[in-house]
């Protein structure tokens, strides 16, 4: 099996590959761990296989293009961006909303199966991860389910139970190293990108962009250097909320750089920092473990909260003022 261009995860490569060889392939798979490692990228290029004229997925064949242009007959996919309604599973008429309810009773067209993709399926609402499961429980034999998660405990016991999990760690600082590198970066920005990304190339290609590099800057200056104003933390806040989607990236940065100095000042090993790049901003207040520890379970409050729909501008402005405050 190819898995052409997907770095990392040997193991669930290698697992995949070893049901496609004895058939043993279930109804349903959970593909599940933090966004940005291949998740996805891996479940399309199983769904490559299984199409593909060679069962190879050698991505040159008509079956192999269709999958990746999301044009294939018999591969259905379904995405979240703030939910997934009852609209994507039993479909709606009115509002001319395909469901899955409907894809998986129709007969295959091309191929010996149909493939549902499911990418974010911690997204679902209540009412349709009930419908859902009652899909998954019966559903004709010629269907293949694939949910992709990044918060696993978000979705129904039931439904996880229903499905053979697929767990991905993330990616090793080497493995993004040299991803960053094949796509054209310098030694030294791959270097720093592999150290900052937490294991994702989701994360990496965001923080490559020069705009969003610079906000970790502001953001350190903000919390430790000479911009520790209410005017500077408001700004920031609403540049950052502006970038829709793109909150948990810097709360996740916020608890990396807290993460670095509760070990600089709990281990005093520097070669366990990630963020290298900040190492000027973390000196001075290291040694101040409870204004750490405090501003650590902020974030993660923060973490949480914003998963929901909630006002992400004051959000944010509100945890920077009260991690400056409680300094």
């Amino acid at each position: 099996m190819a898995f052409k261009g997907i770095i990392g995860h040997e193991r669930q490569k290698a697992f995949l590959a070893s049901l496609m060889e004895t058939g043993r392939v279930p109804h349903a798979f959970l593909f599940s761990g933090m966004d940005g490692v291949g998740k996805r990228s891996v479940a399309k290029e199983l769904v490559k296989h299984l199409f593909c004229e060679t069962r190879s997925a050698c991505g040159m064949c008509r079956p192999c293009r269709k999958v990746e242009a999301g044009t294939h007959p018999d591969f259905f996919s379904v995405a979240g961006t703030t939910s997934i309604g009852i609209d994507q599973i039993r479909g709606s008429k009115e509002k001319k909303i395909r469901g899955i309810e409907e894809e998986i009773y129709e007969y295959p067209y091309e191929s010996d199966r149909r493939v549902i993709l499911m990418d974010g399926a911690e997204l679902m609402t209540r009412q349709a991860a009930d419908a859902f499961l009652k899909t998954l429980e019966e559903p004709p034999p010629f269907n293949l389910f694939i949910l992709v998660t990044s918060q696993e405990g978000s979705i129904l016991l039931t439904i996880r139970s229903r499905c053979m999990r697929i767990g991905f760690g993330p990616l090793k600082k080497e493995e993004l190293k040299e991803y960053f590198l094949s796509s054209g970066m310098d030694q030294a920005k791959s270097e720093l990108l592999s150290s900052i990304s937490q294991g994702s190339v989701k994360f990496g290609l965001f923080w490559s962009r020069e705009e969003n590099y610079s906000m970790r800057r502001r953001i350190a200056e903000v919390l430790f250097g000479t911009r520790r104003t209410y005017g500077a933390i408001t700004a920031l806040s609403e540049r950052i909320a502006a970038d829709h989607g793109q909150t948990p990236l810097y709360l996740s940065f916020l608890l990396s750089l807290f993460r670095d100095m509760w070990v600089a000042a709990r281990c005093g090993d520097t070669s366990m920092i990630v963020n290298r790049d900040m190492d000027q901003f973390l000196g001075d207040r290291a040694s101040d473990g409870r204004w750490i520890g405090l501003s650590i379970q902020r974030i993660q409050e923060s973490m949480r909260t914003m998963r929901y729909n909630v006002n992400r501008w004051l959000g944010f402005e509100n945890l920077l003022i009260q991690i400056v405050r409680s300094s």
